[in-house]
This record gives structure tokens, C-alpha cells and sequence, in this order.
């Protein structure tokens, strides 16, 4: 560490020091999602929830890295700090809530007084890929330590199944409270998807009579835009064969890749602010290894997985959850696969797989997971309950 980064580091401690010295506002909520990047994923949801029915009630921040332009979606109501500024750290000492959806660590400042409640959301009510403690033979021995370090100051986690809760216990380092209440990033594919529908619709001016299929791969260790041999005018051909309704497809690249897709026969997809409303308008997802296969088990509409490296992938992964070829997804490798699979696609047995899953993985998603998280800040607010 250089000298310069010791100075600030002393700095930033020393204005933590002078902030605690402030009382920790109960009604205070400082949240962020995805690094800072993002308003998004379940925290966002959990912040909407509280500014819809208990308005007023709450002080809600949310944090933004310095990098990144503000989303015009965000409500006024919202109170907005950069990250590492000195409202940051003022924001951080004070709450009375801390709300995100990964690991805290040292860089984020986060000397947690007697009286603050962390609540931990993590990402997807499920995951294929192998996480944590489960994984730990990949992980950097600083990332084990800082994770063991979090995990300690938690209040609350959230879990959307009986199979994440095992995992969390399992593998999380974590030994406190267990919310099973689902995730809130899904109670709108099980609630309000006709009104998001419509919103993403009305955003990308697709006729309101169309179908929308989504195309949405995982990241790769490059950078650039690439579609792993997707033929996106071979698959509207398709489409328009499978039902004979009109079908606009949209792709939506890993945030990461810096690059936009350029084909006439898609909708690029990759900035739209939130992914979880793009799962939510769909009508019918393609995508390889990504969890938000098991946000469209949720919200029990079509998945195709699209997995043309598959092999590769499995010879290279850290480690799966699953044996990706039992999922109740229909797999496909190579184009004349996802066409055959897209147009034979069996409605009917598909959603009795996806039951049978639910009920194996021991699913708690109802769309009722914010309600059930804002009430538990309530309780301890307003009632006056104690952890």
C-alpha cells in the first residue's frame, strides 16, 4: 500500500471516528446493489416497497460509485451519495439499516455499531455455479478471510429456498438469522408483470400485440460483444412457425462487455437498467449458465438453455450445483437444436418440470419477499422488537 492510500485510509478512519460520535438515525436505510453500479436487483425492490406503503416512514440513501451517471428511474424520494465521499461515510455511521446484495469488505467502511442492522440480500433466490465455502478451493485466501469477516456482522440473510438455505448454511460462514421469505427481485414476475410488460414494451416501442424472446448469454473472460453462434434472423423464422404470433427479440449481453450487438433482426437490450423487468416482459428466455434461468422457472415461462461451449464450460467451471442436463430446462448445442427445441417446444411438460423442481428445491417464492422484509424492519423500528 502506498504512502498516499495510508493517508487516506487514516483519513476516512478518523472521519468514521467523528461521524460515530452521531446518533444512529432508526429511521435511516442506506442501500446499493452490484458494487455501487446499479439501481437494481433486491435491494431496489425492497426500497420501493417501503416508499409504496409505508411513505414517509423511512430515510432511504443509496449509494452510487463516482463513475456512474445516475438512472432517471430512481424515485426523488431517494436520497442519493456517492461512494467514498464524506457523506458516505456520514451515511454509513448513521443508518440505521445497511441493505445490499454482496459481500462488504474493508473498502466499504463499515464499522458496525450495536445498534445498526445489516441486512444481507445476496443476488438470485437460486444458482447454478458453486458459491463461497462451497468453492473455496478457487477463492483467494484475503477473500475468505474478508467473507468470515462479513458474515460476522450480518443481521439478516435472505434465502428463496430450501436449497439456498442450505447452501448459506453450509457454506456461508453464517450463523444468525435466516429470512424465508423468497427474494424481492421476483415478486414482480409473480405481481405486477403486465405493468412492467408494458413499461419495457412501451421503453424499446415493440407493438403491444407481439411476443418478446429474450436472448441473454453469460459473461466470458473477454470483452467483446459476442453471441456464441446465435443466428438471431434464423430464429424469428422460427418463432413466427412456432404459434403464429409476431415476435420481436431482444438480446442482452453481460453488463461487462463493452460492446453493443449490431443485427437488424434483435432489440439490443444490454442498458436497460434493470434485467429483472426484461424477465418479467419476456415471453420466452434463451441463456447458457445464468440464474436468471431459475427467475423464469419462477415465473413459470419458457427457458431454453443455449449452451454451444458446453463442454468447455464444464472442463473449465469452478463446480455446479446441478448436472445442468437434469434441469427442467431443454438444452440445446448447436442452432439446428435451438430451432428443433423452439419449435417442438412442449408447453404443457415443461411446466410440470418445472413444478416437480420447485417442489424438489423447496422454493419460498410467493411475491410476497419484500413485504416480509420490510415488516421485519418494522418490528424492530416501529414495535420496538429486538433481533
Amino acid at each position: 500500500m502506498s504512502l498516499i492510500s495510508k493517508v487516506k485510509k487514516l483519513r476516512h478512519k478518523i472521519y468514521i471516528w467523528k461521524f460515530q460520535r452521531h446518533p444512529v438515525q432508526k429511521n435511516k436505510v442506506l442501500m446499493w446493489a452490484d458494487d455501487f453500479k446499479h439501481f437494481g436487483c433486491n435491494p431496489k425492490y425492497i426500497a420501493l416497497y417501503l416508499l409504496n406503503n409505508y411513505p414517509g416512514e423511512f430515510d432511504i440513501v443509496w449509494v452510487f460509485d463516482s463513475t456512474v451517471a445516475l438512472p432517471r428511474d430512481i424515485p426523488e424520494e431517494i436520497r442519493i451519495v456517492r461512494y467514498f465521499s464524506m457523506d458516505y461515510l456520514y451515511e454509513i455511521s448513521t443508518a440505521r439499516f445497511i441493505i445490499c446484495n454482496a459481500r462488504m469488505g474493508e473498502a466499504h467502511y463499515f464499522y458496525k455499531r450495536l445498534e445498526q442492522v445489516y441486512i444481507q440480500t445476496w443476488h438470485s433466490s437460486l444458482r447454478l455455479k458453486k458459491i463461497e465455502g462451497d468453492a473455496v478451493e478457487t477463492l483467494p485466501e484475503s477473500y475468505i478471510k474478508a467473507a468470515r469477516i462479513d458474515s460476522a456482522k450480518i443481521d439478516l440473510l435472505i434465502s428463496g429456498c430450501d436449497f439456498s438455505t442450505n447452501i448459506f448454511r453450509r457454506s456461508f460462514w453464517f450463523h444468525g438469522e435466516i429470512l424465508k421469505s423468497g427474494t424481492p427481485r421476483c415478486d414482480i414476475l409473480l405481481n405486477q408483470s403486465k405493468r412492467i410488460r408494458n413499461k419495457v414494451f412501451q421503453y424499446y416501442q415493440i407493438p403491444y400485440d407481439y411476443k418478446l424472446a429474450l436472448y441473454a448469454p453469460t459473461f466470458r473472460n473477454n470483452k467483446k460483444a459476442n453471441t456464441y453462434g446465435m443466428e438471431f434472423t434464423q430464429l424469428a423464422d422460427v418463432l413466427q412457425e412456432y404459434n403464429n404470433e409476431k415476435w420481436a427479440i431482444g438480446c442482452r449481453l453481460h453488463p461487462n462487455i463493452d460492446e453493443e450487438v449490431n443485427n437488424n433482426s434483435c432489440i439490443s437490450m444490454t442498458h436497460y437498467s434493470d434485467m429483472q423487468e426484461l424477465i418479467a416482459a419476456a415471453d420466452l428466455l434463451i441463456t447458457d449458465y445464468s440464474s436468471c434461468m431459475f427467475d423464469m422457472a419462477i415465473a413459470q415461462k419458457p427457458c431454453v438453455l443455449y449452451v454451444p461451449d458446453l463442454q468447455q464450460y464444464l472442463a473449465n467451471e469452478r463446480g455446479l450445483y446441478f448436472d445442468i442436463e437434469t434441469l427442467p430446462f431443454p438444452i440445446a448445442q448447436n442452432m439446428k437444436q435451438l430451432c428443433n427445441t423452439v419449435k417442438d417446444f412442449d408447453l404443457e411438460r415443461y411446466r410440470a418440470a418445472i413444478f416437480q423442481f420447485m417442489k424438489k428445491i423447496g422454493s419460498y417464492e410467493r411475491g410476497t419477499a419484500a413485504a416480509q422484509i420490510c415488516e421485519f424492519m418494522r418490528k424492530i423500528n416501529v414495535v420496538g422488537e429486538k433481533i
